[in-house]
């Protein structure tokens, strides 16, 4: 009798438990690692221009200016994209190193839509002075069309994402149009300390370093235009 109970009990458990799966032989295949061949990957200037967009802000119209020498070789594409609240600016460069060395350059709107070299003075002087709405100066909160500095790396590239609430499309069409420049230089902001003051007594910093920031010549510029 406990004999077949022990064996009716074995059955019972037998038929409970959960049927035996054999492990899988199958395996995920895992792609190659990539390969550096030594060559930079090319440029795509329009490459992911909406990947770090505002989806909480409705798109608006988008304006560029294609960044260029002043021998006119291309080396960039800047967009700008309108949205309810701001003007959100993307600038991508790649440049030879010999043409735009590395650093910090002062990056900024100017105040008409012209990029041309006129006889006996520098490069791209037709694009005036910063965009100024405002009538404001470096000294506080700056121009209107001062933007953050780009940083050009050793290889020539650069990439900048920026957004702005003190310029619209509105804004950057009127008159003759607006223009972006890439300096050879920084811009300092105006960021002089008091004990910089002048031997002869001017207050610094000076009207030159608040109208350009000491950003030095114009190495880049484009006339921004409607997309096409």
């Amino acid at each position: 009798m406990a004999a077949a109970a022990v064996a009716a009990g074995a059955l019972i458990i037998s038929g409970c438990a959960a049927p035996y799966e054999a492990p899988s032989t199958m395996t995920e295949e895992v792609p190659p690692p990539p390969v550096w061949t030594g060559e930079p990957e090319p440029v795509d200037f329009h490459e992911d221009e909406d990947e770090h967009g505002d989806e909480s802000s409705s798109p608006g119209r988008t304006l560029e200016a294609q960044l260029a020498l002043a021998d006119g070789t291309e080396i960039g594409l800047v967009t700008f994209s309108e949205t309810e609240d701001f003007l959100r600016i993307r600038a991508v460069i790649q440049a030879d190193p010999d043409d735009l060395s590395p650093g910090f350059k002062g990056f900024h709107i100017h105040e008409v839509g012209a990029c041309e070299a006129e006889d006996g003075e520098d490069a791209f002087t037709s694009a005036g002075g910063h965009l100024d709405l405002e009538g404001a100066t470096h000294e506080g909160t700056g121009a209107s069309g001062d933007l953050v500095s780009i940083q050009i790396l050793e290889n020539g590239r650069a990439e900048l994402v920026t957004l702005t609430d003190r310029v619209t499309v509105d804004d950057l069409l009127i008159g003759d149009g607006t223009s972006v420049i890439v300096h050879e230089g920084p811009d300092n902001f105006a960021n002089i300390p008091d004990r910089y003051e002048h031997a002869e007594g001017d207050d610094v910093p000076d009207e030159q370093t608040l109208a350009t920031g000491d950003a030095g010549a114009r190495a880049a510029c484009g006339v921004i235009e409607v997309s096409s």
